[in-house]
């Protein structure tokens, strides 16, 4: 017994009305009536599409077709917005619809069979090869990292364009839907295979990506500092962890804001809130650009960049220094009087654990702390410079922590 192409149709037309109304209902009972819209007009203009197919007696001959065939198209392209929706991007309903109304023009030129007929079928099908290259272009440049459904969605649409652009080559050769030639059973099967499966992962993703962003956005706020918005401790360790085996020859700073106790007691903890953010700005402010900045505690910070040279940092540090003392002059009316005290360590091997790396900046640090504060200490292995002048006392060698 053969399959019905009627019964397969309604299958998929019912199976598209459910992801619509479900998209609907999903959305709107959060209050998203815009993402309602645009998450759930794809499946239902595919389900009005399959309404048209299966339900002939509607309007009798080649318009019910027809239009069945331009709200197929219409899926299509609102597919590509409800992704553009997705992503945050501004959608294009207004192209859309123009696609559409033109494919529903040359159709309607059309006879049942003939050249306008394989013309027709072509531009429909190079329409929707369109949609999916567009929506494909729109994952992949998302400005946003990825989630792993994003991710697999892009290639599963991608996939899908390179489906649609063979089969807009071979249209003029294959039997209706896929391609121009009289309906045969096995291609409305084909057909319905092909879009129910789409239909089904494009479903799918669309629920699990804003579950894997909402938890990718949970996952970052645990190694963000809420205040200054910089990585906290737990950040500092998993970078660490994660470049554990990098060769890259890199500087770690150790920060602490002098005093900073008595500047709460004395202008009050908002202030010494801003005097903190100050720390980060600064740092902002001098350190190179490919800079890891952290908030590892009340008053410190940790910072690694990659090194050039023990003057270069040096410098650096110097800089982050007075950059600081200078933009906490400008808190409050009358301004606040707070300096830095840095050590600083260079890990030159990935041989070097940041561990002992970490131990050496800290020792340097209280080195900093013990010379009266306001004060840059770095400690390359053996070789300790200070300030005034950060000079040099022991050559530093190439091969230590």
């Amino acid at each position: 017994m053969s399959p019905d192409p009627t019964t397969l149709l309604a299958y998929s037309t019912v199976l598209f009305l459910i992801f619509g109304l479900y998209f609907t209902a999903a959305e709107l009972a959060h209050g998203k009536t815009r993402k309602a819209f645009w998450y759930s007009s794809p499946f239902l203009a595919a389900s009005v599409s399959g309404f048209f197919f299966t339900s002939p007696f509607l309007i009798p001959g080649l318009w019910g077709l027809r239009i069945g065939a331009v709200f197929m198209t219409l899926a299509y392209g609102l597919g590509w917005q409800a992704i553009r929706t997705m992503l945050g991007r501004r959608t294009c309903l207004k192209a859309v619809l123009i696609v559409c109304l033109v494919s529903l023009a040359i159709s309607a030129s059309a006879a049942s069979s003939g050249t306008r007929h394989i013309v027709s079928s072509i531009v429909r099908m190079l329409f929707i090869t369109g949609f999916h290259f567009q929506a494909a272009r729109d994952l992949l440049c998302s400005t946003e990292k990825q989630t792993s459904a994003e991710r697999l969605l892009c290639r599963i649409i991608a996939f899908y364009t390179l489906v649609y652009g063979a089969l807009t080559l071979s249209t003029p050769f294959l039997p209706e839907p896929l391609g121009s030639q009289p309906s045969t059973v096995w291609a409305i099967i084909l057909y319905n295979f092909l879009v129910i499966i789409e239909g089904i992962v494009i479903a799918l993703a669309m629920i699990a990506i804003p579950r894997e962003r909402l938890a990718a956005e949970h996952h970052l706020l645990t190694l963000q500092d809420p205040l200054t918005h910089a990585g906290n401790r737990r950040a500092v360790d998993l970078w660490m962890e994660q470049n554990a085996g990098s060769s890259h020859t890199c500087v770690l700073f150790l920060m602490d804001i002098d005093h900073f106790k008595a500047i709460n007691d004395h202008h009050g903890h908002t202030a010494g809130d801003q005097v903190i953010i100050a720390a980060v700005r600064a740092s902002q402010k001098v350190l190179p650009q490919e800079a890891k900045f952290f908030r590892i505690g009340g008053e410190e910070f940790a910072a690694l960049f990659p090194f050039t040279s023990i003057s270069h940092a040096l410098e650096l540090a110097h800089r982050l220094k007075k950059t600081f003392t200078q933009d906490v002059k400008n808190i409050g009316e009358r301004g606040i009087e707070a300096t830095l005290s840095i050590g600083a360590d260079i890990r030159y091997s990935s041989k070097t654990l940041w561990s002992d790396v970490w131990q050496k900046a800290d020792a340097a640090l209280y080195a900093a702390k013990g010379t009266g504060r306001d004060a840059v200490v770095l400690r390359a292995n053996d070789t300790i410079t200070s300030p005034p002048f950060a000079v040099e006392t022991k050559k530093a060698s190439p091969h230590g922590g």
